[in-house]
């Protein structure tokens, strides 16, 4: 019966890495599909995450950049694109304390996002308080012209 019973040598590196094991399978779970892989941020730089809503009269985007001053940040608009940029320092420094844990993403980062509606360059305002990056992206007229509210019967 025991011969039923896989096992293993539980010598040096003969013991077997359980934990990788199921790390690859779950990698190879998302390798060819279309959704996102949930595995990705754990091994690349941080993203700030993004809040996008629309009024009949402008797009509001709201974006987490704790730890940033308003100087590292870049904004810009280019074709209907608007890109939010900038790096947030590594605040590590070696010291003779023991380190027992390090979550927080650092280094560069960088976002776009297709604008639905064409907006007016010229009026885009943006602030920045409490680590938080509000931007507020007028539409243009004939954006606002083109909203077609459809009755349902």
């Amino acid at each position: 019966m025991f011969e039923l019973i896989p096992s293993f040598r539980r010598r040096g590196t003969d013991l077997p890495d359980v934990f990788e094991g199921f790390e690859n399978m779950f990698k190879r779970m998302w390798e060819n599909t279309t959704l996102p892989d949930l595995t990705a941020d754990i091994e690349r730089n941080w993203v700030p995450r993004l809040d996008v809503s629309e009024t009949d009269k402008v797009i509001e985007v709201s974006a987490d950049l704790p730890g940033l001053d308003k100087k590292d940040i870049d904004i810009s608009l280019e074709n209907d694109v608007l890109v939010i940029k900038g790096e947030r320092k590594e605040e590590y420094k070696e010291t003779d304390k023991h380190v027992h844990r390090m979550e927080r993403r650092y280094g560069s980062f960088y976002r776009s996002l297709r604008l639905p509606v064409e907006v007016k360059s010229d009026a885009i305002e943006a602030s920045f308080k409490n680590g938080v990056l509000k931007i507020t992206l007028p539409k243009t007229e004939e954006a606002r012209k083109k909203i077609a509210h459809i009755t349902v019967h």
